[in-house]
């Protein structure tokens, strides 16, 4: 359950377009190409701010105390 804060807390930290993208990808399992369409940009583009977008969460849940 404090995971799960901590997540909505850090979601909130991200602009709409990240966390439109975090989502769709972490919780509704949208393959990497349905995002990259639904955004316009290349596969490795999506793949590439998805990546970022996870090292910004796990330096955010490191700060909170979390060690994964």
């Amino acid at each position: 359950k404090e995971l799960a804060e901590r997540i909505n807390r850090f979601l909130g930290t991200l602009d709409e377009k990240d966390r439109i993208m975090f989502v769709r990808r972490y919780w509704f399992s949208d393959s990497v190409s349905e995002i990259a369409a639904k955004f316009q940009m290349s596969s490795h583009n999506a793949t590439v701010r998805l990546s970022r977008i996870r090292k910004k969460l796990e330096k955010f849940l490191l700060k909170e105390g979390f060690y994964i």
